[in-house]
């Protein structure tokens, strides 16, 4: 079938890398029409998020996704090539289908079972959809993985205890300091991770808690809902003493914290320590800033030890989840045999019936006119052997899948 997955993923390349290969949201359409106008891909779906960018596609070359990866330059992204070679990986054909279903059922995400992907895969649909680059194949791939990723969230116990990198997070947080309630936070991103993180600790009984936005409008609107304090950023300084937890997930596009700033935020505190959890990709915090005496910051990648617990407590839900993505598969991969199924019939019936009118006007141009009841035979007989011909092989095309 030609369907590839290439990429890289927190399985593959550590956050340093990741953030690299991170493509801006206003480029994926741009992305997506690079490829396909150089004949690399017929049609695509570019995902970017935290831990993974990953291109679905199918491919022009039939050659497994390999020109895709030599074809990184096409990526706005800022890895150099001998790294993008180095972390980048493709699949093909079944195993990419089976990735990509993975993908949407959230067990292939770092904290197995996340609550964001599948909401993520479809956006990145919608977003290739809207630059024209699905095509009707490409469609119903996609919307089997997001049919296998919905039932396993509402059939396995995957779905009834949602989790996240903010649930990570705040598990992190409280088994550094222990009792969380009391200690104010700051939220730096005004996104779906922070507002996650806010309701989780809220359950604690968290003192005050802050939200930053690079947007001021956003901040406001997401703090006034969720009961929390909006700052603008340039305030963060006149907040700080307080603050004993600073969660960032903003979508900047570099470090809102580098070190210099963090250590006047910390020697405004008095040297008390201080909790930095950046859950950004690329990162808001830059990494020096863990040099800075009573600073503990942990990135994105250092959730795996909460997230390999949180794997060990669903394990009984990963083999349903298995059963269901096997299930879509094969749905999937019978609507896609019917589809190209149903082409070659139509292509079939047109290609023999213009055989048998072409026919039909030959010899009926040596009968003459007036015999009506010999020229209605012979088109009797050419539509009743037409019939005949098409019948069993018609059914042959709808029995037998065609090749992939």
């Amino acid at each position: 079938m030609d369907f590839v997955v290439v990429g890289i993923s927190h399985k593959t390349a550590p956050v340093e890398v990741r953030e690299q290969a991170v493509v801006p949201e206003p480029a994926l359409g741009a992305c997506l029409q690079r490829l396909a106008d150089r004949d690399l891909i017929e049609s695509g779906v570019l995902l970017s998020t935290c831990n993974r960018t990953e291109l679905y596609a199918l491919a022009t070359a039939g050659d497994g996704g390999e020109r895709l990866v030599e074809a990184f330059g096409q990526w706005p992204h800022e890895l150099d090539y001998k790294t993008w070679r180095r972390y980048a990986y493709r699949l093909a054909d079944d195993e990419a289908l089976t990735h990509l279903f993975r993908v949407a059922a959230g067990l292939e995400s770092m904290v197995v079972g996340e609550a964001q992907i599948l909401g993520q895969v479809k956006d990145a649909l919608a977003r290739a959809r809207e630059a024209g680059a699905v095509n009707a194949r490409l469609q119903v791939v996609l919307q089997g993985a997001i049919r296998a990723g919905k039932r396993v969230r509402a059939e396995t116990s995957l779905g009834r205890r949602p989790v996240s990198v903010a649930h990570a997070a705040v598990a992190s947080a409280r088994e550094m300091l222990g009792d969380l309630a009391g200690r104010d936070v700051l939220l730096v991103g005004a996104g779906t991770i922070s507002q996650v993180a806010l309701r989780l600790m809220r359950n604690l009984r968290i003192g005050q808690v802050y939200l930053t936005s690079r947007t001021r409008q956003r901040a406001d609107r997401v703090a006034t809902r969720l009961g929390a304090q909006a700052l603008a950023f340039e305030a963060v300084e006149g907040r700080i003493e307080s603050v004993d937890i600073i969660i960032s997930a903003s979508s900047a596009p570099s470090y809102l914290f580098g070190r210099g700033l963090v250590e006047r935020l910390q020697a405004g505190r008095g040297g008390r320590p201080l909790l930095v959890i950046d859950l950004a990709v690329p990162r808001d915090i830059d990494p020096a800033a863990s040099e800075v005496a009573g600073v503990r910051l942990l990135n994105i990648d250092d959730l795996r030890t909460i997230a390999a617990t949180n794997l060990a407590d669903r394990a009984n839900a990963i083999e349903p989840a298995e059963r269901i993505i096997q299930e879509e598969l094969a749905r999937t991969r019978h609507a896609l045999q019917a589809r190209d199924a149903a082409h070659a019939i139509t292509e079939l019936v047109q290609r023999v019936e213009a055989l048998r009118d072409e026919e039909l006007a030959r010899h009926l141009a040596r009968v003459p006119v007036e015999e009506m009841a010999g020229r209605d035979a012979m088109r009797a007989l050419a539509d009743s052997l037409t019939r005949k011909f098409l019948d069993s092989r018609v059914r042959a095309l709808r029995d037998e899948p065609p090749p992939s």
